[in-house]
């Protein structure tokens, strides 16, 4: 079960839940476990050219897919490839309208993908952001929030508040950072969000350099 609650001051769970994800956003997930099934088929067989185009097109366009897949495993990836489609045949739907605060509620398939569909992004925005900076440029949170900024666009409403990023996730720009972000956006703390995404506790879960509201260790 999860426990969704304000883990951060100013980080309204209800807002994230209550959000409605467009029907591309659905979309997007139904493409990616359709590839990540394909992949899986082209792994048991003869991994020859098409193989290795598939897995440059996952880890570039869903970046973090292939640990998804090789951490959940097939059978699963066809469950939430079943949600994703039922997500899109009912697109511009809150991600959990029966939310509550401080109630557990079920880690499901669907919630599953919707934070993996927000988290894919989240991790994109980095990505662009070392892109449009290049080499030699000293890349920290504090920048990548500038970056944010000036940017009205669909980033500046995934990462809302950006200033506070250094604070919440540390100074360093990395892709833990954003499993931080959403785990703070999404009231969880990172145990539960990466038992949600990968549907199995691991090494990855505590880090010493983990803020205290994500470990579960303040209530």
């Amino acid at each position: 079960m999860l426990m969704i609650r304000e883990r951060v001051p100013g980080f309204l769970p209800a807002k994230f839940w209550q959000e409605s994800p467009a029907r591309d956003q659905w979309q997007a997930m139904t493409d990616k476990y359709t590839a990540l099934a394909a992949a899986a088929k082209l792994a048991a067989a003869e991994r020859g050219p098409a193989f290795r185009k598939l897995l440059v097109e996952l880890s570039s366009r869903w970046p973090g897919a292939l640990r998804e897949s090789e951490l959940v495993g097939p059978e699963r990836v066809l469950v939430r490839h079943a949600a994703a489609a039922a997500g899109l045949a009912l697109p511009n739907q809150a991600r959990a309208p029966e939310w509550a605060n401080g109630e557990p509620h079920q880690a499901t398939p669907t919630l599953a993908v919707l934070c993996w569909a927000e988290l894919h992004e989240l991790i994109r925005d980095q990505l662009e952001f070392r892109a449009a900076l290049g080499r030699g440029t000293t890349l920290t949170t504090t920048t990548f929030a500038a970056w944010i900024r000036d940017h009205d666009d669909d980033r500046a409403q995934r990462w809302p508040q950006a200033d506070r990023l250094p604070g919440l996730v540390g100074p360093k720009l990395r892709v833990r950072g954003a499993y931080l972000w959403l785990a703070a956006r999404a009231g969880l703390d990172l145990p539960s969000l990466n038992a949600l995404l990968f549907a199995r506790a691991g090494h990855w879960d505590r880090r010493p350099d983990d803020p205290a509201w994500a470990t579960g260790a303040v209530e």
